[in-house]
């Protein structure tokens, strides 16, 4: 389990400093910290021998990285705010870092809200956290600053100081976005790289090309695949559509899903149990239960029903979270999937004597269907090893 460290406050350009800090003189009286100190009013500095400053002071309510808390002769004790400058510890007040369990991610953009309920997105106080009663309607768009995936698989978007979104609810539009970011497995989005210039289109069609254009290298998030005549596209998370013939996939391995306590022949008995139950109720595009499904949201619903983790809201994120196994190595409990990998448009739960649990498409309900050439699966995915 990952631990990172994430900082609290945002603040304005120019009000935090962070220079390359020295050694002071007593070690012995010296603590190595990370943290933001916010100054309660004017504040005066000392240098290393405990003198006062002259004509230089911290302003009143300004945010300043800290890297260590000092005890020093005459003045009491202190944070160092420069490489020879100190400050009184009664003089501020303290912002230490939090530990989140999971992944953090260098990643900011916004976050649209988009896929809220009739009430709104609700806001926690953490990764995971508790909600804190606040609310952010559809419609609306938000700034965030970090992003974690949790153990439980589900990523999270820092919005505010203690305000954090489930990215379920959300459309992302990225503004920094690199190859460690898109690396990291996250259960809304998958990432591809342009292989070389291509226009963006409107539609997953040909006919359908926009003068936007993103350049050979360009990194992006899409968020869903679809088949056209013979051709996959993706769904890119800010609108648009790019064929799979001009990208690769960025590659991606998420931590297994866990057993919790239980024995393998156990969870898979339970989910093909949790699955029948959901027999006959009605395809419907995106969705994700407890009273309509997508493929997809199918066997998302499913497995947080019975191991409480998000193994993704669609088939490509779905695709990382075990082994590859061939069609005639499948068994109860593997995934199958419809597609290349890493462009996989249709998904199942396999349940034995080659048949399969899934909703397949608009005007149909969930059912159970027989391997067939006709419609022949391309891989399995064993979750549980």
């Amino acid at each position: 389990m990952n631990k990172k460290l994430i900082a609290l406050i945002s603040v304005s350009a120019g009000a935090l400093t962070s220079l390359a800090f020295n050694q002071v003189a007593d070690a012995a009286n010296v603590t190595n910290i990370k943290s933001v100190i916010t100054t309660k009013d004017l504040s005066k500095l000392y240098d290393d021998n405990g003198k006062l400053v002259s004509n230089r002071a911290l302003a009143k309510n300004s945010d300043w990285y800290t890297d260590q808390y000092v005890q020093m002769d005459n003045v009491g004790p202190v944070y160092r705010v420069s490489t020879h400058e100190f400050v009184k510890a009664s003089d501020v007040t303290v912002k230490q870092d939090k530990v989140y369990d999971g992944v953090t991610v260098a990643n900011t953009g916004v976050a649209h809200i988009t896929y809220a309920s009739s009430y709104g997105a609700d806001v926690f106080d953490a990764p995971n956290g508790n909600a804190t009663g606040d609310k952010l309607s559809n419609g609306t768009s938000w700034k965030f600053t970090q992003k974690v995936v949790d153990p439980n698989g589900d990523a999270w978007y820092q919005v505010g100081q203690d305000q954090w979104l489930n990215g379920a609810t959300s459309k992302i539009s990225n503004e920094s976005f690199d190859e460690n970011a898109a690396s990291v497995w996250d259960p809304n989005y998958a990432a591809v790289r342009v292989n070389s210039s291509t226009p963006v289109y409107s539609d997953s069609n040909f006919n359908t090309a926009t003068s936007q254009s993103l350049p050979s290298g360009k990194l992006v998030q899409v968020v869903s695949t679809v088949l056209t005549g013979n051709t996959i596209w993706y769904e890119i998370s800010d609108g648009g559509w790019l064929p799979s013939t001009d990208v690769s996939e960025v590659s991606v391995k998420r931590n297994q899903v866990s057993l919790n306590g239980k024995s393998k022949d156990q969870v898979v008995n339970e989910l093909i149990l949790v699955a029948k139950e959901q027999l006959g109720k009605p395809y419907v595009w995106n969705g994700k239960g407890p009273d309509n499904f997508d493929c997809s949201g199918l066997m998302q619903y499913v497995f947080r029903q019975v191991t409480g983790q998000n193994i993704g809201g669609w088939t490509v994120p779905q695709e990382s979270i075990g082994s590859h196994v061939a069609i005639s190595d499948l068994q109860p409990g593997d995934l199958v999937f419809w597609g290349d990998p890493g462009a996989t448009y249709h998904v199942g739960l396999y349940i034995g004597d080659n048949q399969y649990l899934n909703a397949l498409r608009p005007g149909t309900n969930v059912k159970i269907d027989g391997i067939s050439s006709s419609f022949a699966p391309s891989f399995g995915v064993r979750v549980f090893g």
